[in-house]
């Protein structure tokens, strides 16, 4: 493959001996121009941190043989965490009794509770405590931060509040948790996120010429911060900070970090091979919007239109619920469905919605600040878009039917139609693609009259249209031209 004048250009600075960052936009060949890279000079160690596994996999298959590709998880990893990895899955009760939540905190008798966000008491039972505690811990494992604090406990929709209390509940209990994973013989089970902070606060130096780090936009910075303290190797970190779409979860753009902490240039890849200049027109819509650094060039050999689509290949939604009402239409129309990531996300919700309508509290991260479903019914109508969607969802099928057209999902493979979430389509392609009506379109600001949207919301809906190589439905996206401002 002949190097674009971009890629020629990124080539030739690494050859300078300079720390790099690449702004490689959706489709831009942005692996091809690491390989090529790497190509470039086989007397080097270099080390690839991929993203994921499979990731990882290919570039060993296609990279140099001077190239260690690994994830982040991969570097990090020890033989002696293995056993402790393969542990049977223990449930938030099971983790509560195994570290004795009541006795850290002294609990004789009667269940503490807090006031909810709408005005009803929420009660914390142990199980609660101790799933709240374990998402401490893991916002905790990826951040730089050397000590467990405050600031990692989660806020939850419907206790925020509340805030004080549960912080109070949870941080003890979230402290003894980190000090029992880093037992050997810990009573809680070990994750891959706890080993790779363990390694992280080892200090360790990675033996290597080159580190070459990619989707550096959603990279933790737990991670980015080990990378950027590899002062003996040359560093080059690719990526699209438009497509920075994990920050809910931990992850930050490490490509503006190796840019204000090494000083390093940056360069760009802006001709996408994935699809014409129709559908790189609207995703210049939503670049220009968050006014990213690059802008796309579609590819004149490669057919795309933009218009109405009545049968795609992929339906990509803004939420879980979304996706799982998609897929409902889809198994009543007699259709094979495939849901990217499987039905078990969507089967823990509807189990979670269950409990609360039985009068039962739950532990899901995103219901269990709430006392009842009606209480979830009365928070989404005043005050969160996306848990209205959910509401639709089960109060219009209920857990059951939900649970039901789960397991009624059948592979990709199989499939006539596919169904994904934007976050779980990032890095996927489809021929023809339908953005779902989802995507809500942000509300004027009461005071200012300004339509402003969320800018990892603008982030989110350029991943979703850059997914499709020869025909876009953008259509549920229209409202774009109504957003007058973006915020953080």
């Amino acid at each position: 493959m002949t190097p674009t004048p971009e890629q020629r250009e990124a080539i030739d600075s690494y050859g300078d001996g300079l720390d790099q960052v690449l702004q490689a936009g959706a489709g831009c060949g942005k692996s091809a121009t690491l390989r090529m890279i790497s190509q470039a000079d086989a007397r080097r160690r270099m080390t690839y941190v991929a993203y994921n596994k499979t990731i990882a996999a290919d570039a060993r298959r296609s990279f140099p043989s001077n190239v260690t590709a690994k994830t982040g998880h991969g570097l990090a990893f020890d033989p002696r965490y293995g056993a402790r990895l393969q542990r049977p899955r223990q449930t938030a009760h099971q983790a509560a009794q195994a570290l004795d939540v009541r006795t850290i905190h002294g609990i004789i008798g009667s269940t503490p509770s807090v006031m909810t966000d709408l005005g009803g008491l929420k009660a914390m039972t142990s199980k609660i405590i101790m799933r709240m505690a374990l998402d401490t811990v893991e916002r905790y494992c990826h951040s730089a931060d050397e000590d467990l604090v405050q600031k990692h406990v989660p806020q939850y929709d419907g206790l925020r509040k509340a805030r004080s209390e549960v912080v109070k509940l949870v941080l003890p209990v979230a402290r003894a948790a980190w000090a029992d994973l880093q037992r050997d013989e810990s009573v809680l089970n070990l994750s891959h996120d706890h080993y790779l902070k363990m390694w992280a606060l080892s200090k360790p130096t990675i033996p290597t010429d080159v580190v070459l780090l990619d989707e550096a936009q959603d990279t933790n910075d737990v991670l980015s911060a080990v990378l950027l303290a590899q002062e003996h190797a040359q560093r080059i970190a690719v990526g699209d900070s438009a497509q920075q779409i994990y920050s809910w979860r931990g992850a930050n753009d490490a490509l503006a970090k190796f840019t204000t902490e090494l000083g390093c240039p940056e360069l760009t890849l802006s001709q996408s091979f994935r699809f014409g200049p129709e559908i790189a027109a609207r995703a210049n819509i939503w670049l220009r919007l968050i006014d990213a650094p690059l802008r796309l060039t579609g590819w004149d050999a490669a057919e795309s239109a933009v218009g109405l689509l009545d049968a795609p290949d992929a339906i990509l939604c803004r939420t879980n619920a979304g996706a799982m009402g998609i897929v409902m239409e889809g198994l009543a129309a007699g259709r094979k469905v495939a849901l990217v990531g499987g039905g078990s996300a969507v089967k823990q919700l509807a189990w979670a919605a269950e409990a609360l309508q039985g009068g039962k509290p739950t532990d899901h991260p995103e219901l269990c600040g709430f006392a009842s479903w009606d209480d979830v019914r009365q928070y989404a109508a005043e005050e969160d878009g996306s848990l209205e969607v959910l509401v639709k969802l089960v109060d219009e099928h209920g857990p059951d039917r939900i649970v039901a057209a789960a397991d009624g999902l059948v592979s990709e493979q199989q499939a006539e139609l596919v169904v994904s979430t934007a976050h779980k389509a990032k890095g996927r392609e489809w021929p023809a693609v339908r953005i779902h009506g989802d995507f809500r379109a942000p509300k004027p600001d009461q005071k200012t009259g300004l339509v402003i949207l969320p800018r990892e919301e603008a982030r989110l809906a350029y991943v979703a249209v850059t997914r499709a190589r020869e025909q876009l439905d953008d259509s549920a996206l229209d409202w774009v031209r109504t957003v007058t401002a973006v915020t953080e």
